[in-house]
């Protein structure tokens, strides 16, 4: 679920996305939550589950990537960006779930995903990560969090978010464990420029 009021509805044009996300520092913190986290090898097969449109392969080596996203505009602008550097599916983890393309992966990736889907959508695309990786393949996922003792001006940022789902590392780890066996978790207070806490997952299969 999302919203899409005021403002936050020109955050689906994919330009418009990029220019905020560069501003509040989402780059930086893409690029230290490959180099981290997702800690992709040279000939990795990665598959981004809502990629939009792919800024995480700037960071990425030569691998076997694949990404899907609901929204044409940003995969479009995918494929004119990244050409036959990778592979850009329009859909959601229902519509691409058969399609065999979607396996035998290291790694799988979400990157602020969750917190815009349900309960039911979010197990659904955790499982759908699980059945796409290798046996020990891992999905790294990054989402905004809510803590304890939270500050409010943080908790008014992220109460603005377009995603409608924010969890706490509890909810997001109950998500997690039906699914996987390993799930370890870390919390940054300051991952942007502005007042915000998010979490990363790294769960193995």
């Amino acid at each position: 679920m999302e919203s899409d009021s005021g403002l936050l509805r020109w955050l689906k044009v994919p330009f418009v996305y990029n220019a905020f996300q560069a501003a509040v520092g989402a780059t930086a913190l893409r690029r230290r939550l490959i180099q981290r986290h997702v800690r992709p090898k040279p000939n990795d097969k990665v598959i981004e589950i809502g990629c939009g449109s792919a800024p995480a392969l700037h960071w990425l080596p030569n691998v076997e990537y694949i990404g899907f996203d609901v929204n044409a505009e940003c995969i479009a602008l995918a494929r004119r960006t990244y050409g036959s550097r990778a592979t850009f599916v329009v859909g959601d983890s229902y519509s691409v779930q058969n399609d065999l393309r979607f396996r035998n992966a290291d790694i799988v990736m979400a990157i602020g995903l969750l917190h815009h889907l349900d309960d039911e959508d979010a197990a659904n695309c955790i499982r759908f990560a699980c059945e796409a990786l290798k046996t020990n393949g891992r999905f790294v996922c990054h989402e905004p969090c809510w803590i304890p003792n939270q500050g409010a001006i943080s908790k008014y940022v992220m109460s603005m978010d377009r995603g409608r789902n924010i969890r706490s590392e509890q909810q997001y780890r109950q998500l997690a464990v039906k699914v996987f066996k390993n799930v370890d978790a870390w919390i940054d207070t300051t991952p942007l420029r502005i007042p915000y806490v998010s979490i990363v997952l790294e769960c193995e299969k």
